[in-house]
């Protein structure tokens, strides 16, 4: 099978990105996540374990850089050859919200997992340079609490308050944050028809939309 993938280039593809936590891996890594406690933040379930040797095989394959940037911090970051795996992401994305959620009940959605699905569909052409805090709570089967912050137009899940200040409060139904990742939906739409809460500084309140949706008309 190795020697088959010398030569057949679905097979060097699989034998690089065919298990279940990869492809989230590289989807982070291009989403702008850079640590490994954000990485393991951002995937809920994966083992700290599991997600190193994943990191080394990703390395080894030439997808992903590692840098030590102090000394107990290290960064990652894609290569060339990691950045050309968006068209891969994209697709496995667009394919999946076309055809992979048949037997999903949205009345069974664990909130805490629609708040990890929303950052999935922020934009991070649309975000702010500056740090901005988001607090999110997500109702439905139980309340689910979440933080993303935004920095650097990537953005970080932290499931404890990540000890800065908040500059965003957001509200929802876990079943409106599943409709907008699906793209059934956008947050501008949720917004005007107050399905979703956002309070804040003016100014982020009103960009809030254009984060998930690119350009759309203030409210």
């Amino acid at each position: 099978m190795y020697e088959y993938a010398n030569y057949c280039p679905v097979a060097a593809t699989t034998s690089v990105m065919g298990d279940y936590w990869t492809p989230l891996i590289v989807r982070e890594l291009l989403y702008g996540t850079v640590r490994f406690n954000q990485l393991a933040r951002n995937l809920p379930s994966i083992s700290r374990s599991l997600l190193s040797d994943r990191l080394r095989k990703l390395e080894r394959a030439g997808v992903v850089e590692r840098e030590r940037t102090a000394p107990n911090a290290t960064s990652y970051s894609v290569t060339p050859a990691g950045r050309d795996l968006q068209h891969l992401i994209d697709a496995m994305n667009e394919w999946g919200t076309r055809w992979g959620h048949r037997d999903a009940n949205p009345q069974d959605l664990d909130p805490v997992l629609t708040i990890c699905m929303m950052k999935d569909r922020m934009r991070s052409d649309e975000l702010p340079d500056a740090r901005v805090v988001v607090e999110v709570v997500a109702t439905g089967k139980g309340e689910g609490r979440a933080w993303l912050v935004c920095e650097g137009r990537g953005v970080a899940m932290c499931f404890e308050p990540p000890g800065f200040d908040v500059d965003l409060w957001v509200r929802g139904a876990a079943q409106t944050l599943y409709a907008i990742w699906l793209q059934g939906s956008t947050m501008d739409a949720a917004l005007r028809r107050n399905d979703i809460e956002v309070d804040g500084p003016p100014h982020l309140v009103r960009a809030f939309a254009r984060w998930f949706d690119g350009a759309v008309a203030d409210r």
